[in-house]
């Protein structure tokens, strides 16, 4: 005899945590020899199978180098700051980096677009000193699923006391040809290479 999966699982279960369960019925149970349509995360890699076609760019990173130097506030050479990627309309896509934690909340742009969304991003402690940031960004938003072609911005932010810092936005297309930036320096943000390819 061949025992359903949520069967064995509720047993498995009952043996482990000592308690009784009844097995799963319904839509829920997995008959044998068959899987969850799409597996685990659906059959377009997002967490909830919701995620549209695949864009038909060849296109797959989005590599971004800055280094930051100080804004000058009392906090200096110790900062907090944030990258993150929104549409040329202002729509929040996800966050790439953020750096520092309780003091984050003075992130005022990043915060308003992201809500403090850090899905799938690179996150640190507020940094001792200014460095250079080196991230890659694969093309998918904030639900793990990939963005469409169309016009982008890379927004970047950092401040070094208990307020408002300093922005940047630097935009980019995401299309089928591979495509490389070196932003002018600014002020604040230097050395800039994006390279989407």
């Amino acid at each position: 005899m061949i025992w359903p999966r949520g069967v064995i699982l509720s047993t498995l279960a009952a043996l482990i945590f000592g308690g009784c369960f009844e097995p799963a019925t319904g839509a829920d149970v997995i008959q044998p020899g068959t899987e969850p349509p799409g597996g685990l995360f659906g059959a377009d890699g997002g967490t909830n199978g919701s995620c549209t076609d695949p864009d038909p760019s060849p296109l797959s990173t989005l590599h971004i180098k800055v280094r930051t130097t100080q804004f000058g506030g009392r906090y200096r050479p110790k900062n907090v700051g944030a990258i993150w990627i929104e549409t040329a309309a202002g729509a929040f896509v996800k966050t790439v980096e953020r750096w520092g934690k309780t003091r984050a909340r003075y992130l005022n742009r990043w915060n308003a677009a992201s809500g403090g969304n850090v899905v799938d991003a690179v996150t640190s402690a507020t940094l001792a000193n200014h460095i250079t940031h080196d991230r890659t960004w694969n093309l998918t938003d904030k639900t793990m699923c990939e963005v469409p072609s169309g016009n982008y911005r890379i927004v970047m932010e950092h401040t070094d006391y208990d307020g408002a810092g300093t922005t940047l936005e630097v935009p980019f297309t995401k299309g089928q040809v591979p495509v490389t930036l070196m932003p002018a320096e600014t002020t604040f943000f230097h050395d800039m290479l994006v390279v989407l390819k």
